[in-house]
């Protein structure tokens, strides 16, 4: 089991591994926006303040969007990355909450 944090949205909580971050902050009422759920819109990014070990390995599609978008080396595409097991602290930048 699993605990994540989002800074400005919910202090620390239980979260099942291997559930996406997407469905993570959902389940969490963070509102994120989210357009493809494929990793190639960049909609949904997150900055990562801890916990990088515990999530999945970036794959070539969610690079490659980040790459796209100049994104920080600490994002992460919520519909993408998934968590392993531990805990992860992140935040939800401005641009990617659901207005």
């Amino acid at each position: 089991m699993g605990r994540i944090k989002v800074v400005g949205h919910c202090d620390w909580r239980m979260a099942m591994p291997d559930s996406s971050l997407l469905s993570l902050l959902k389940g969490k009422r963070v509102p994120v926006a989210t357009s493809c759920g494929l990793g190639s819109c960049g909609s949904d990014m997150v900055l990562v303040i801890a916990g990088t070990e515990n999530l999945t390995p970036i794959g070539t599609t969610e690079a490659r969007t980040l790459a796209e978008m100049e994104a920080p080396e600490n994002a992460r595409l919520a519909c993408m990355a998934r968590l392993t097991d531990g805990d992860i602290e992140l935040t939800v930048p401005e641009e990617s909450l659901a207005t």
